[in-house]
């Protein structure tokens, strides 16, 4: 079994101590820590919404990435995009 150093000891004591009074019983830290575990990966899509920044994807920022692309043709028909890329 690994260590990992928890940032959260006081919160997850506190979770533990709510749990102790909801359901009666005591239940570990690792047997608390694994079943967050398999919440989180049930339910990953809102876990990453929740708890992790990503980039918000607009309409405005689309119009820009559409607006920065260049219109080109393609000069070389009877070669493949491996030939031209790569020069083979």
């Amino acid at each position: 079994m690994a260590n990992v150093k928890l940032s959260e000891k006081k919160l997850l004591e506190k979770i533990q101590a709510k749990l102790v009074l909801l359901i009666g019983k005591k239940i570990s830290q690792q047997e608390i820590l694994d079943k967050c575990i398999k919440f989180s990966d049930h339910n990953f899509d809102q876990f990453i919404k929740n708890e992790f920044d990503s980039p918000k994807i607009t309409k405005e920022l689309i119009n820009k990435i559409i607006s920065n692309t260049v219109q080109s043709g393609y000069h070389y028909p009877e070669k493949s995009n491996d030939e031209l890329i790569y020069g083979i």
